[in-house]
């Protein structure tokens, strides 16, 4: 078992005096868990991160003071590190390589970097999902969300005719389908085809500050067709 440095158990003596003065059984605690905290660091199996042990815990003492902060970020980084070496199955080699490049420009720790590539992953997964889930079905939403979108009706509209002549009130249109393509909400009518998958299922109608998510409801009404009545879409 490593020992404490005396002058690492000096400081941490003098801090728990500093953090807690006139209580020793406060003191008493701090020191016990900022020394195992110190021994834990010592111990530890960095593993992969090895080559950057001495950059884990240099970050670690710019990121606390205190040893038990540093004991879980060094524990944290040397975990980060290892998850960083090991591509999921699923997730081409040339993907995650560039998820890491991206992630490794962005952020200093490899525990950060961890989050961002686990974050990339999960959106991977979710577009390939949905591109596979949509493809065989598209049209088929496209069609009913149409139906839907051309039935609605306003009995407030008053109706004239180009020389301003009342002809009635009432008006069918087509109700506006808002889609969210890169951040950003965009209107649409008519016209899909140029939609990618997962921007389609964003497709929703806004009712002043309420929405309803069209497409995600017909694909959840498919979904339950195939289940529960014998539906069945080509798939081929």
């Amino acid at each position: 078992m490593a020992e404490i440095p005396t002058e690492i158990l000096a400081a941490i003596m003098a801090a728990a005096k500093k953090a807690w003065p006139g209580d020793r059984d406060m003191q008493d605690y701090y020191i016990e868990s900022e020394t195992a905290a110190y021994l834990a660091i010592e111990e530890l199996d960095f593993g992969e991160a090895l080559p950057f042990k001495d950059q884990i815990i240099a970050r670690a003492s710019e990121f606390s003071d205190l040893w038990e902060d540093r004991a879980t970020f060094v524990a944290d980084e040397a975990d980060g590190y290892a998850e960083l070496q090991k591509c999921p199955e699923d997730v081409p080699g040339e993907v995650f390589d560039e998820m890491k490049r991206r992630a490794t420009a962005e952020q200093n720790d490899f525990s950060s970097q961890r989050d961002a590539v686990n974050e990339g992953v999960r959106h991977f997964r979710y577009v390939r999902d949905t591109r596979a889930k949509i493809a065989p079905i598209r049209d088929l939403l496209l069609r009913m969300e149409n139906i839907i979108g051309g039935e609605c009706y306003n009995d407030n509209i008053q109706n004239y005719s180009s020389w301003g002549v009342w002809e009635g009130e009432g008006r069918s249109f087509r109700y506006p389908v808002t889609m969210l393509r890169g951040g950003k909400a965009e209107k649409r009518k008519f016209r899909f085809d140029d939609l990618l998958a997962e921007e389609l299922v964003t497709g929703h109608y806004k009712f002043g500050a309420n929405e309803l998510s069209i497409y995600r409801a017909l694909i959840k009404i498919v979904d339950m067709l195939e289940s529960d009545y014998g539906f069945k879409v080509p798939r081929s």
